[in-house]
């Protein structure tokens, strides 16, 4: 069959447009996600990428960071055209996204972006010499290269769709605890079989797929081409002159950045999207480079900054580590606490790494973990409150969060362990303690069936903590002393698992 011409493609799509435009108003209501977008996010994981304020209990969001915690559940411009030949710029398109079904075929190793290909290849490098620095510079240009031609290619995907007769689709894995499944071979919890279909079958359906397309188009021309950056935030106001493919609500046009990724195998990074949030900090013996539009720069992550830590880029594939004097890593949830481990002298006592995860914690943190643990072989922990929530906390660490699983690889440490307040704790302890609310309990009989607490460890202190009916904060440690934490409860539980 003959390919159109971009200007008749360009009549068709105009036509589409208006009908998209007359049929809104006829769903009363306006639904957010395709009819068969069937998945329900625990609150608390979605509060990623600063979407919770701080998270630190010593802050004045200490109510809100609460609330965050024991929610359950919650449901949680004119049309881009294709351009003008004659000005157009084109790029060899990614060559079959899809198998015929329409269906992701599966990524292998050489369809990793350039710069992940670059972490396995040069991991024994010397990262000070010249030819290492002009490698690193080569593969992000590089690597914008490669995430153009991911998102073309899913432009010509639906494009041959349109052309051959068929209805514009894609399926993809169902984003819902259910479709949990745990990957042997990378040992985190990946998404399984069970899949749904984005269709143009529906006028919601058509509208979901010119949206995405339209987010291909901006990512590409303005983002890749220019080198620039938006927020999550900006990108939902971006699409306020897209006409019919704007967004009604920022839950959307995050969902279809995930969707993205999911589609294109890109991190979201790669297509220069950040959060609206500041990343989390850390404090430690470590000498890393970040490489920023202004050049690059060593640091010293105790020498060269104050008891603030070093901030997390959003970007942790900007970060080249140098060296390290490093035993451990110790993710810790509240400010309060990563603050008093600092000032007791903790990080140099013990050579730890400590990372302040800020409540729920951010893309960027979860994937500087899983590098420090990765390619320097630091053992990694997870310090938490002792409730249902800093459970999952721990959980979305080593083995992924639902919302996300589809980078689980790329995200989880699996080889974390979880050194927070545990139930058998408050009874041995006798730390103070606050009741069991209803959305605690029904939280944790949530994570009796989730598949990241299968363990016999995880059933047994949850079945206590039930039974008991109390929860305890990081900070009532404190009952027992100010130097408690630091001389006995931790040095104890790092014992126990063999790291010191």
């Amino acid at each position: 069959m003959a390919r159109k011409s971009k200007k008749e493609s360009e009549g068709q799509i105009g036509e589409t447009e208006k009908q998209i435009e007359e049929s809104e108003e006829n769903f009363g209501e306006y639904v957010s996600d395709m009819d068969d977008y069937e998945a329900e996010f625990d609150s608390f994981d979605n509060f990623d990428d600063g979407h919770l304020n701080d998270g630190s209990p010593e802050n004045d969001d200490l109510s809100n960071y609460r609330a965050a915690k024991e929610k359950s559940y919650s449901s949680d411009g004119e049309i881009d055209e294709f351009g003008r030949d004659e000005d157009e710029e084109f790029f060899e398109p990614e060559p079959d996204l899809f198998d015929a079904s329409g269906k992701l075929k599966s990524r292998t190793e050489d369809d990793r972006a350039p710069l992940r290909k670059l972490q396995a290849e040069t991991e024994y490098a010397d990262k000070n010499s010249e030819e290492y620095k002009k490698k690193v510079a080569d593969k992000k240009i590089e690597n914008d290269e490669w995430t153009k031609r991911k998102l073309i290619g899913l432009a010509e995907t639906f494009y041959d769709q349109f052309e051959n007769g068929h209805v514009p689709h894609v399926l993809m894995p169902s984003r819902t605890k259910k479709n949990l499944a745990y990957s042997d071979e990378s040992d985190v919890w990946v998404y399984g079989d069970i899949e749904s279909e984005r269709s143009a079958k529906t006028v919601k359906g058509a509208q979901q797929l010119l949206r995405t397309v339209s987010v291909s188009d901006f990512v590409v021309s303005e983002h890749l081409t220019n080198n620039r950056s938006s927020t999550l935030r900006e990108l939902y106001y971006i699409s306020e002159g897209w006409g019919a493919a704007k967004f009604h609500a920022q839950t959307e046009s995050d969902r279809l950045i995930e969707d993205l990724e999911i589609i294109t195998g890109a991190q979201r990074e790669f297509f220069h999207v950040r959060p609206e949030e500041d990343g989390a900090t850390m404090y430690g013996p470590l000498l890393l480079r970040e490489e920023t539009k202004r050049g690059s720069r060593d640091i010293h992550c105790q020498k060269d900054i104050g008891e603030g830590g070093y901030q997390i880029p959003f970007n942790v594939e900007n970060i080249e580590f140098l060296s390290h004097d490093a035993s451990m890593i110790i993710a810790v949830e509240t400010g309060g606490m990563y603050a008093r481990l600092i000032e007791n002298g903790f990080d140099e006592k013990y050579n730890a790494i400590l990372v302040h995860l800020k409540g729920q914690p951010a893309r960027s943190t979860r994937r500087i973990i899983r590098r420090l643990n990765t390619e320097l072989g630091i053992p990694a922990t997870v310090f938490t409150d002792g409730d249902p929530w800093s459970y999952r906390i721990y959980s979305s660490i080593a083995y992924g969060a639902i919302k996300s699983a589809h980078l689980s690889e790329y995200m989880a440490t699996p080889d974390a362990k979880f050194i927070g307040v545990q139930p058998s704790d408050i009874v041995e302890y006798e730390l103070a303690t606050d009741k069991l609310s209803e959305q605690d309990i029904a939280a944790l009989r949530s994570e009796l069936s989730d598949p990241r607490f299968a363990s016999d460890y995880w059933k047994e202190q949850i079945k206590l903590q039930l039974e008991i009916g109390k929860k305890a904060e990081q900070q009532a440690f404190a009952g027992k002393g100010l130097d408690f934490v630091t001389e006995t409860y931790l040095p104890n539980r790092l014992r126990d698992l063999g790291i010191i």
